[in-house]
């Protein structure tokens, strides 16, 4: 009563056997053909009525249906013959389409081995049952909505009613939105196709997206070619647009256009070579037939069905068993291709997405898909997709975390948020606070403000312009950098006065012993700065420095006498290299390549441990090392920090019982 797509009322269940069966008439497509977006099927003609009874597979139905209860049992399936038992199998529990674990004639005849395209019986669509069940459910209070009892609804009944508010996605329709004829009143015809259009059944002028066999039409072909002001797609647009191939214009195109026009409208498109073929896809990708599909199987969908990477499908698996059946295959985005799904748009740019950015088309069309869609996606049910839960495109920076890991394993994480941007994470003697450098989003480096974040307290000290903060042994005075104003010490408490230690240098460090700092003069040149004499004294002879330039984030030796940094050389040569600091040579010894190697250094106390962060080989997350820098050994992966998150900038307590470093998700 209330459904006009007739794809709803044919035979795909139990009660509905004896019902004849409506199929499209097709040419058979091959699995290869399947496997590639944009590969052509034979375009459907003129639907024809068989009866299902007479079906050429009835008689083996009737064959294997030893009991003649009209249903075939697991073991009656196995009666078929011509295929392997695993792949009978397989069959039996893929076109089990209600899971009551018996076959009926009409899921029978919907496996495709052994039969043309045009005799196969209509699959059950989860698309296509989602917006059959809410138009049910619509339906059923149809007479309570329509006080005046002529089957329709005028504009006070309809707001009366808020039929808009029963279906997701379509809360924010008007009226108007679904008044298609514009006569004032919305008939049960209407709302059908209303939601059709919602839930990527049908196009607005009523073009069937999916059809009996499982295929979807690719519409986020359709849509990437800018059809004009009519609908309309110029034959030399849609070559350019799938690659523009002779192969493309003489096999693919007529698919589209049989009359040889020059423009094509939605309703040929829909009927050509570019849909999906889910069921045949599954079938291949299945490698161990087991009629499920595993995350690993997964990975072998078609390229252009979807992005990489499909760990964000655990909405998509309502038994939580680990896998997909073909039912829950089918629902997937991978097979509905309607939009660009993974192309929506952070457009508020705080690093989530919510309901309202998870939009692809105007007014109706999808969204009720859309919105289908975003419920399983959001895996944690806060109403917004992060980044872990979903794909999506977005400019925000997710704000860096400083991890505070004590000996007894405890970690707390404190995050800036005005301040996404924060690096050179040190922390102070007393253990309760951490400087960092960090600036604003939008902003530039040298925009950077020296950061100071209580361990204990959400409290954030704010002391100004500065960067690269070291603290003093004692933890009264904190040492900076200024991007063109050189290197600088002020008190952290009290007085914020700054002494300005030179105007020429880079990146100050005080040494443990607390007698002096060091710091980078020229870019290429350590200088020894006494505290109580004021004297300064370069650690390379002048004009003999081998690098042209070092890098800020070095440290001391425990003792005092060393420092361990990032130097490049020319030619493109990275060491991460020690020199003495004490008066003479600085024999430089050079510990490892630093190719690959963060500067960030910390050289720990109580032991010969040299920590820093570097790309494992083969790894995509930057992680901390740690390494004898005494030894002859390779670094190796530091075993307490988390291996899903990049994790850099490295600093001890000087008790050497507290780890800090900055996490990035």
């Amino acid at each position: 009563m209330f459904s006009t797509d007739p794809s709803t009322t044919y035979p795909t269940n139990r009660l509905s056997r004896r019902m004849v069966l409506v199929v499209v008439v097709m040419t058979i497509d091959t699995i290869g053909s399947a496997l590639c977006q944009a590969r052509p099927v034979e375009a459907p003609s003129a639907a024809v009525v068989v009866p299902l009874a007479k079906h050429p597979f009835a008689s083996e139905f009737a064959a294997c249906d030893s009991d003649r209860d009209g249903l075939l049992t697991e073991v009656e399936y196995l009666h078929r013959t011509g295929r392997e038992r695993s792949v009978l199998l397989r069959e039996f529990k893929m076109f089990d389409l209600d899971g009551d674990r018996k076959i009926s004639l009409a899921e029978f005849v919907t496996v495709p081995v052994g039969q043309p395209e045009e005799l196969r019986g209509t699959l059950s669509d989860p698309v296509t049952v989602l917006k059959q069940t809410k138009l049910t459910e619509l339906g059923h209070r149809w007479k309570e909505w329509d006080q005046s009892g002529d089957d329709q609804l005028d504009q006070p009944e309809f707001q009366a009613a808020a039929i808009s508010k029963h279906v997701p996605g379509l809360e924010s329709t008007s009226f108007r939105d679904w008044d298609l004829n514009r006569n004032g009143q919305i008939s049960l015809e209407e709302l059908a196709h209303v939601l059709d259009m919602a839930y990527g059944v049908r196009m607005p002028g009523g073009e069937l997206l999916r059809d009996h066999i499982g295929r979807v039409v690719d519409l986020r072909s359709f849509q990437a070619m800018n059809p004009d002001p009519k609908g309309k797609v110029k034959r030399e647009i849609y070559i350019q647009t799938m690659g523009g191939s002779p192969e493309v214009a003489e096999k693919w195109f007529p698919t589209i256009n049989k009359a040889g026009m020059e423009l094509f409208g939605i309703a040929q498109y829909a009927t050509s070579a570019h849909r999906t073929n889910p069921v045949d896809v599954f079938l291949h990708i299945d490698t161990d037939i087991d009629g499920l599909l595993s995350q690993k199987e997964l990975a072998g969908l078609p390229v252009g069905w979807g992005p990489p990477g499909i760990n964000w499908l655990k909405g998509f698996d309502d038994d939580r068993d680990g896998t997909y059946s073909l039912r829950e295959f089918l629902l997937i985005p991978h097979v509905n291709l309607l939009a660009v799904w993974h192309g929506a748009k952070d457009e508020d740019d705080d690093g989530l997405l919510q309901p309202e950015e998870f939009r692809f088309r105007r007014g109706v069309p999808l969204a009720a898909i859309s919105a289908e869609y975003f419920r399983r996606l959001d895996v944690n049910q806060d109403h917004s997709l992060s980044l872990e839960e979903y794909p999506f495109s977005t400019t925000h920076v997710p704000p860096n975390e400083i991890h505070v890991q004590s000996a007894d394993g405890k970690t707390v994480k404190i995050a800036i948020p005005d301040y996404p941007n924060i690096y050179s994470p040190e922390i102070s003697p007393d253990g309760k606070w951490i400087a960092v450098d960090g600036w604003k989003r939008g902003q530039r480096n040298v925009a950077a403000h020296l950061l100071i974040a209580s361990v204990e307290t959400d409290e954030v000290r704010d002391l100004g312009i500065g960067c690269i903060p070291q603290w003093s042994v004692d933890g009264t005075k904190i040492g900076y950098s200024r991007y063109g104003r050189g290197v600088f010490i002020r008190n952290f408490e009290g007085d914020a006065e700054e002494r300005s230690i030179d105007p020429n240098g880079w990146a100050i460090a005080f040494s443990p012993d607390g007698k002096q700092t060091a710091y980078v003069q020229g870019s290429n040149n350590f200088v020894i700065h006494d505290l109580t004499t004021n004297e300064t004294r370069p650690v390379f002879a002048e004009g003999q420095s081998p690098y042209r330039y070092i890098e800020h984030n070095f440290a001391w030796s425990p003792d005092s006498k060393r420092i361990c940094f990032k130097g490049h050389r020319d030619n493109n040569i990275l060491d991460v290299g020690i020199v003495n600091t004490t008066k003479g040579d600085p024999e430089l010894r050079v510990l490892c390549d630093a190719k690959d190697v963060s500067s960030d250094f910390s050289w720990l106390s109580e032991e010969k441990r040299l920590m820093f962060a570097r790309i494992p080989a083969g790894s995509p997350r930057i992680q901390i090392f740690e390494i004898d820098p005494d030894g002859d050994k390779p670094s190796f992966r530091y075993p307490k920090q988390p291996a899903d998150r990049s994790n850099i900038c490295v600093s001890w307590s000087r008790d050497g019982q507290t780890f800090v470093y900055l996490s990035i998700k």
